[in-house]
């Protein structure tokens, strides 16, 4: 291992300095290496400088048990590499607990522990206390579904939390913002219980401060969206700031920031935001206020979720056009949750010509991602010739990309970009036509 890896873990791990080099440490170095080479060694021990602590045959026990209950002993391991240094009987016992304290099946175990594999770390005392908190403050009892349902889905960091400190934040958080018995739900799920009570009120006052929230707007706001009081109050005057920059009111700015919270927490300078903003406006020719009346817009994925969307509407001939969504009646269909969205066309006699699926979204995000990072063309650009996102990428966009950006290379007054039309909508012969193979123009 390098200096500065020996150095990071015996920094974070100091009891390592009290071990016999020749009758200790350097047994236990030798047959983790033996198990995992150097490279994989070093960075197990940056994730868990304990490691050394156990055998590599008593960490597989762990893996394989793991395995066999059907959890992805994987993200285990990834997540939380302490799980596997713990006694494996230590670790059965916990898993025992949490079963059968809210009465999990063996697949919402699996679900569990994919989010929150950190708990399989902890002792049965402790995932015990968190699973009581969650029940106090949600009123619900451990075996009911709503109560299992919050768990699986809170924040995953849930059994970092020390049971107590965990019940005083959220009480704190609902006793002091809630508009109602519901608040304790979200802090749960979002991660309120994350920000210390003295952070928060601080936090609170100040968002009051930049923002010009009275109690009551503050307490709505914070309802919604708990882990705002995360976020540095000028960060979100910053956002608010720049959410202006890019055309909103201030009127607008609140309009949509109250039904939708979670836009104070993002950066509208980013790439992604602004791509996002160019994407409805440009391409599905949406107005401001279009958006402001839509705000859930704002929170979508472009690649992953409105482009897919759009187009297949488009592709199947719901709509004329992209951006005829608006007028098409079919609007509200963009913002359905994936699992609504994948009833309807998910299918294949929604639509016989074609089905809404993950390879259909993956061909669309593939387009994008060719289209905007690797021909580096803009949003604007697109729009004016979307034939392209209806072109397939090893087929055609990519190989006469590739011979387009040649001729560019070779030829100075040779533009690519000039060609757009061409790329998309000649066919093989009549593009071999246009273009010769040997970099020239016929």
């Amino acid at each position: 291992m390098s200096a500065e890896v020996t150095q990071k873990v015996l920094k974070r791990y100091k009891y390592y300095l009290t071990w016999d080099v020749e009758t200790k440490l350097r047994p236990a170095l030798e047959s983790w290496l033996q198990e995992l080479g150097t490279e994989q060694l070093s960075q197990r021990l940056q994730k868990a400088p304990y490691l050394l602590l156990c055998k590599p045959a008593e960490s597989n026990k762990v893996y394989s048990w793991l395995v066999s209950k059907g959890v992805n002993a994987a993200r285990v391991q990834q997540k939380a590499p302490a799980v596997m240094i713990r006694e494996i009987t230590a670790v059965q016992s916990t898993y025992e607990a949490l079963q059968q304290a809210a009465a999990f099946s063996d697949a919402q175990m699996c679900m569990l522990l994919h989010r929150h594999s950190v708990a399989l770390a902890c002792g049965p005392e402790r995932v015990l206390g968190t699973l009581q908190a969650v029940s106090t403050l949600l009123g619900t009892p451990m075996t009911s579904d709503s109560f299992r349902a919050v768990v699986i889905a809170a924040k995953d960091r849930l059994f970092t939390r020390n049971p107590v400190t965990l019940h005083q934040r959220v009480t704190f958080f609902c006793q002091k913002y809630a508009t109602g018995t519901h608040v304790a739900r979200n802090v749960i799920l979002r991660g309120g219980f994350l920000t210390p009570e003295p952070v928060m009120q601080a936090r609170a006052a100040k968002l009051q401060e930049l923002l010009g929230w009275d109690s009551g707007q503050l307490k709505q706001k914070l309802s919604a969206n708990p882990i705002i009081l995360s976020s540095e109050p000028s960060t979100i005057a910053r956002n608010v700031d720049d959410m202006q920059a890019a055309g909103f009111s201030q009127i607008q700015v609140w309009a949509m920031c109250t039904q939708q919270p979670a836009l104070l927490g993002l950066k509208w300078t980013s790439d992604i935001n602004v791509e996002k903003l160019q994407f409805l406006t440009c391409l599905l020719g949406l107005t401001l206020d279009d958006i402001v009346a839509k705000p859930n817009l704002l929170t979508c994925s472009v690649s992953g979720h409105l482009g897919p969307r759009v187009w297949f509407l488009y592709q199947t001939g719901a709509i004329e056009a992209p951006n005829t969504i608006m007028t098409s009646g079919l609007f509200s269909l963009i913002t359905l949750s994936r699992v609504r969205f994948n009833k309807r066309f998910g299918a294949p006699s929604a639509c016989p010509s074609m089905v809404f699926d993950s390879a259909f979204i993956d061909h669309w995000r593939d387009r994008w991602a060719f289209l905007r990072q690797h021909m580096k063309l803009s949003v604007e650009t697109i729009a004016a010739h979307q034939n392209l996102l209806l072109t397939s990428v090893p087929d055609r966009l990519a190989p006469r990309w590739q011979l387009l950006s040649n001729m560019a290379n070779e030829q100075a007054a040779f533009k690519a970009e000039d060609h757009l039309t061409a790329l998309a909508t000649l066919s093989d012969q009549d593009f071999a036509q246009a273009f010769r193979t040997d970099g020239e123009l016929e």
